[in-house]
């Protein structure tokens, strides 16, 4: 059987590196302050690194693009959920579901949003 797959890194633009890593680090308070390469970082406890490359002006909204996004896998979701709600500094964003609007906050909730119940 193969090892599991696992990386190392990987780089994420911002226009502010620290005030990206403080962010992160209040969301997540098992992640640490770090650099790479010369790079700033944030480290998981898991040894991935998200390194920030400084850029001068923020992603064009319209089209949105997945390069200055990323998602994190937490351990319990519907608690980090809960928690995540209750939080006047982050804003959630939805997962759509449906092209008529639905939408879930929990991946796995996605196949209980697709089911159509008889009228």
């Amino acid at each position: 059987m193969l090892p599991a797959p696992s990386f190392h890194h990987l780089h994420l633009n911002s226009v502010d590196p620290d005030a990206a890593i403080d962010f992160y680090l209040r969301q997540f308070a098992t992640s640490a302050r770090a650099s790479w390469g010369g790079r700033p970082a944030l480290a998981a406890p898991n040894n991935v690194l998200v390194l920030f490359t400084r850029v001068a002006a923020a992603p064009a909204t319209s089209p949105q693009t997945a390069l200055w996004h990323f998602g994190w896998h937490v351990t319990d979701t519907r608690a980090s959920l809960e928690s995540y709600q209750s939080r006047p500094d982050l804003e959630l964003l939805p997962l759509y579901t449906t092209d008529e609007g639905g939408s879930v906050f929990i991946s796995s909730d996605t196949g209980r949003a697709l089911v159509r119940r008889p009228a």
